[in-house]
């Protein structure tokens, strides 16, 4: 054992035996109270925080998880449902890790799992049910990796298929309704991302089939996705408060978002009226053909009809009867003069069709205004920097931002309110103190009344009586000495060298009487002797 030890170690025993019995008491009772102040401090501070790793899980599952957990010595325990895992919050990743090498948690039926499940006993029936759970556990894991989605139940409605055909009679068709439990309100746009997971992972599932409920509320969710008036409008409007946005933002930079000595701090709100309105033309144009001054020949018909001395007409009426001579007048016979003259021709020209549709989204700059607020009141006091050519200026950057006219913008000076001083009563201070520090605070007391009560108290000694101790050491043979009668005190001269021994010598007399004596009458005796 090093000497330094043990030299510390006799001091220690030298130090216990120089206490009394309640000064021992006492040095107990403060050990032990600090003992538990310091193991409840570090308890509270130190003490595990547990939470959920696994949540709704068959039992089945729950026993594979907790032997992975035993095998990777990680603590956990079971909620009261027994369907649950929790862990401490520092082996949160770790048990993760333990659980996903080992394929745990099981999303419902997987591939592997439907495989495993059929047999040579296994029927056609129960073939397809085991498949169409395969399918649905896997729509299920689909729509939980979309963002913002916690849990997803899947129901499918699919008809068997049949040989038979009844006239007159519409093919059931598959329907299926998706229920999903979300951190945050879904949006249009996600809720017809879900229906086009499920419509596309079911054969012949039309997405007017597929209802998305919500878990929470039971209300379903896409009523109202083919209106198709009411998406637009909600397209509409975030196309608007985009384009506000951007406006804003090009014009905050413009002005350099408020730092100028002129104002403390500048607003921009802007008012965007956007064109939506759907315009659809088209306009044919008719052109000669390349290098030709008209349009090209297609086709070319010429009919030249003349009759001149024609013959007299057919006989009219009917046929001579036989018997009776019927007779008819008829014409003189003359001759007669005809002309008839047809021509036709087609030409062929350059023909362009030009469909032509306004783009919608456009900004009506006449319309729309702009409105600038020039903050004072702090770091500049008055607005005796904001003349009338200082928002002039301010106007002519905006519009050359915004793109909107000077005419619709307008700039207003505005003061600030100003702060609000609150003042701290001394029971605010003291309980903010006492809510931040005072546990520790008084823990802090406690150890020092503890320590202050464990410092030994010592007894007033009466001073040493030297002529005593002196008959003592020489003995009844020894000389006889007298001690003269206290008189007035001896002034000491006050040198810290000396007084430091004296202290010493004092605290040695005190501690171990004895040894002075025997010294004292080791010293006498030689001194007699001599």
């Amino acid at each position: 054992m090093p000497e330094a030890l043990v030299k510390l170690w006799k001091q220690a025993a030298e130090f216990w035996q120089s206490l009394d019995k309640p000064q021992k008491t006492r040095l107990y009772i403060t050990s032990i109270v600090v003992a538990v102040v310091l193991g409840v401090s570090i308890f509270m501070l130190a003490r595990p925080n547990h939470i959920t790793l696994i949540d709704n899980v068959d039992l089945k599952q729950i026993s594979e998880m907790t032997n992975v957990l035993k095998e990777n010595n990680i603590w956990f325990t079971l909620d009261d449902s027994g369907t649950g895992i929790m862990v401490n919050s520092k082996d949160k990743s770790e048990a993760r890790l333990a659980l996903s090498g080992s394929g745990l948690p099981k999303e419902g039926t997987t591939f592997a799992d439907a495989i495993s499940m059929i047999g040579i006993g296994t029927t056609e029936s129960d073939k397809k049910q085991i498949w169409r759970n395969q399918q649905k556990s896997e729509i299920e894991s689909n729509i939980k990796m979309l963002e913002n989605v916690e849990e997803a139940n899947v129901n499918l409605a699919v008809p068997e298929s049949s040989i038979f055909i009844v006239e007159g009679e519409e093919a059931a068709k598959p329907q299926a309704i998706v229920t999903v439990k979300t951190k945050q309100k879904l949006t249009a746009a996600q809720v017809q991302g879900i229906v086009l997971i499920v419509s596309r992972s079911v054969e012949e599932l039309d997405p007017e089939n597929v209802s998305v409920v919500d878990g929470n509320t039971g209300i379903a969710l896409n009523d109202n996705i083919g209106d198709d008036a009411l998406s637009a409008a909600n397209t509409q409007e975030e196309i608007r408060v985009a384009r506000e946005k951007e406006i804003k933002l090009k014009v905050q930079e413009q002005l350099g978002f408020g730092s100028s000595d002129s104002f403390d701090s500048l607003t921009v709100t802007a008012n965007v009226v956007l064109d939506f309105d759907k315009e659809k033309t088209q306009s044919k144009i008719l052109a000669n053909p390349n290098g030709m001054d008209g349009g090209a020949l297609i086709s070319s018909e010429t009919q030249d009809e003349k009759v001149k001395n024609g013959t007299a007409g057919g006989e009219p009426g009917q046929e001579t009867n036989p018997g009776t001579t019927t007779s008819y007048p008829t014409g003189s016979g003359e001759s007669s003069d005809y002309s008839n003259k047809t021509a036709k021709t087609n030409y062929a020209y350059d023909e362009t069709i030009k469909d032509q549709e306004k783009a919608t989204g456009k900004m009506l700059s006449q319309e729309s205004s702009l409105a600038v607020s020039l903050w004072f009141g702090k770091e500049v006091v008055d607005d005796s920097k904001l003349d009338e050519a200082f928002i002039n200026g301010i106007i002519k950057v905006a519009s050359a931002a915004s793109g909107i006219p000077v005419s619709n913008i307008i700039v207003n000076k505005l003061k600030m309110a100003p702060d609000e001083v609150i003042e701290k009563t001394l029971n605010d201070t003291i309980r903010q103190l006492v809510a931040d520090y005072g546990f520790f605070a008084l823990m802090l007391l406690l150890i020092i009344i503890m320590l202050i009560m464990a410092i030994p108290r010592r007894k007033r000694e009466e001073e040493p009586d030297f002529g005593q101790a002196v008959a003592a050491a020489a003995g009844p043979g020894g000389p006889k000495f007298v001690v003269p009668e206290q008189g007035d005190p001896i002034p000491e001269i006050e040198l810290e060298e000396r007084s430091e021994i004296k202290k010493q010598i004092d605290k040695f007399v005190r501690q171990k009487p004895d040894s002075v004596a025997q010294l004292l009458r080791n010293w006498l005796s030689d001194e007699w002797d001599g």
